[in-house]
């Protein structure tokens, strides 16, 4: 008896028992293609038209929603009114997942089939594939990627051997999830109608790829290999960006302080001395601008070497007000209105005053930066824990909303 090696795709897992699915060599191919897209878009485009010729993978594909869907008791999967109803629906679930579930945990990706298996599921196909080309018909469609009624009737069967597999292998599972898709009542009259489809997918399904069963599972490998690498790069590339930053910040600091310091007191001297008003207001100026440039400079040396958090009852309120205040020369010059929180009373959380405040003044600095001529920036501050009116005990967290019309971050320098 001859026999065939096709890809079998990772185990369907319920209690304590495996099912293994064959994907055909047309499927793998046509896999290996969708994993070369480039957006998730183009995938999901390109998942479309092999889950809507596969009955197998679009069952394992049902399956795998239902592991991931939330619920009271884990044991047997859910399937939920959320359920991705259409092969659209469905290729859209696992574009963005298909790279991760494509593995097979060190488990044989292949098996032999004998050729009277290997019959038997290209029947098992082609009588499915009928069967969702009939009920396209029935229902009066022709859209098969956006029908639920095509999706049901291509997996019913496929669900029914699964059922049937389980009975004859491993004895009856008490609870096995109901089939959350329902297949319109079969009406045998109609089904030529459906043959030329179900031809297509017989002929799809025997159409052999030497060695295709190999290349599936070891660029899928490569490709999550590839992924973990780039987010390890990215992470250690960050974090490379984040300790050069603070070493400047620090060295900085040390460097514009002594300057800084030295023009601050020469301006504070010559305005004791100088009684013209214009002069005097230019010196306020560069005495103000130099400790302006002083604190930039400490909260960069702040953020080179934090402190440990000093806990202490803040009221943010307070705090907000004053970080506005701060800022309320900055905005009057360039015409930009700083609203200020509309809530008066004190709102009392247990925080560190000083991070705090450098923090929230480096957002409205954002904010103030990209709009730099008029505009407007909001601010608004609220209880987290649902609890309004007492201005006395601490809150366990609060929202700080910093709101401006600005253009926002632009795409390329969003990462930075």
């Amino acid at each position: 008896m001859t026999s065939r090696t096709l890809l079998s795709l990772p185990a369907i897992v319920h209690e304590s028992r495996h099912w293994r699915l064959p994907l055909c060599d047309s499927s793998v191919l046509a896999l290996l293609e969708a994993l070369a897209e480039k957006t998730n878009t183009d995938l999901a485009r390109n998942l479309c038209a092999t889950l809507s010729a596969d009955p197998a993978l679009a069952i394992w594909t049902v399956w795998q929603v239902a592991k991931t869907r939330p619920q009271a008791n884990p044991s047997p999967p859910s399937f939920t009114a959320e359920f991705p109803q259409s092969i659209t629906l469905l290729a859209a679930w696992l574009a963005p997942r298909l790279l991760q579930l494509l593995d097979w945990c060190d488990a044989p990706a292949a098996s032999e089939l004998s050729s009277d298996q290997h019959g038997k599921f290209a029947a098992l196909v082609a009588e499915s594939i009928g069967a969702a080309q009939h009920a396209l018909r029935v229902a009066g469609r022709e859209n098969a990627l956006s029908e639920p009624c095509y999706l049901a009737a291509l997996t019913t069967r496929w669900q029914e051997w699964l059922l049937a597999a389980n009975n004859s292998e491993a004895g009856p599972v008490a609870a096995w999830p109901a089939w959350p898709l329902t297949a319109p009542a079969a009406d045998n009259s109609t089904y030529p109608v459906a043959r030329p489809a179900a031809d297509e997918a017989w002929r799809r399904w025997l159409v052999e790829i030497p060695g295709i069963h190999k290349t599936l599972p070891a660029l899928a490998a490569q490709l999550r290999r590839l992924v973990e690498l780039e987010q390890s790069f990215a992470e250690r590339l960050q974090t490379a960006k984040l300790e050069s930053l603070k070493e400047f910040a620090y060295g900085a600091g040390h460097e514009l302080n002594n300057p800084l310091a030295n023009i601050a007191s020469r301006a504070q001297t010559l305005l004791k001395e100088e009684t013209h008003p214009e002069r005097r207001r230019r010196l306020a100026a560069i005495n103000t601008q130099a400790f302006r440039a002083h604190e930039m400079l400490a909260d960069m040396m702040l953020f080179a070497h934090p402190p440990r958090p000093v806990w202490e009852q803040v009221d943010v309120t307070a705090l907000v007000r004053e970080v506005l205040a701060g800022l309320a020369e900055q905005a009057a010059a360039q015409q930009t209105t700083l609203q200020a929180p509309t809530r008066i009373e004190p709102l009392p959380i247990v925080a560190d005053a000083a991070q705090l405040r450098v923090a929230l003044r480096a957002v409205c600095q954002n904010s103030l930066e990209a709009l730099n001529q008029g505009g407007q920036v909001t601010i608004e501050v609220c209880r987290c824990d649902g609890v309004e009116g007492s201005t006395e005990q601490p809150t366990s967290a609060v929202q700080i909303q910093v709101t401006d019309n600005g253009p926002g971050i632009a795409p390329e320098i969003r990462d930075k």
